[in-house]
């Protein structure tokens, strides 16, 4: 897999993450599309992941006072349980180290929660309730 990130909701790479966020949460997941995209799009950095030149992965990420926040991680149907948003994480994980950032973290669905505990994140907060889904924060410090 090729992974190409972007800084800023314009180009190629953010296109290409809002299309696969779009089929996963708002088509898959029925979220409400005027609260799958925030305030927040324009000040982020983005990551795709490619597997033959199609776009299949997707996160992005923020600097906060905590470190690097980690949000909108999704991969399209035909393409999960290959380790792709692992790869992302990873590359994402690197950057964050790169730029002196103490800690990734996020709110992880709770569906998902396995998966970023394989990835070497703890759950540290309580439950709340996102876009009608339940989350928990989880961190990984470096």
């Amino acid at each position: 897999m090729k992974i190409k990130s972007a800084y800023g909701n314009n180009g190629t790479v953010y296109e290409d993450g809002m299309e696969i966020r779009k089929s996963v949460f708002i088509e898959e997941q029925n979220i409400d599309p005027s609260i799958e995209q925030d305030e927040n799009e324009s000040r982020c950095r983005y990551y795709v992941g490619y597997v033959n030149q199609a776009p299949v992965t997707t996160a992005r990420v923020m600097r906060t006072d905590e470190g690097t926040l980690v949000q909108r991680v999704c991969t399209i149907k035909a393409f999960r349980h290959q380790g792709l948003s692992s790869q992302i994480l990873q590359a994402i994980e690197k950057d964050a180290k790169g730029s002196q950032s103490k800690a990734v973290w996020l709110f992880a669905q709770d569906q998902a929660q396995k998966f970023y505990l394989n990835n070497g994140y703890t759950v540290v907060g309580d439950k709340i309730m996102e876009a009608g889904i339940p989350h928990h924060k989880m961190v990984k410090e470096f």
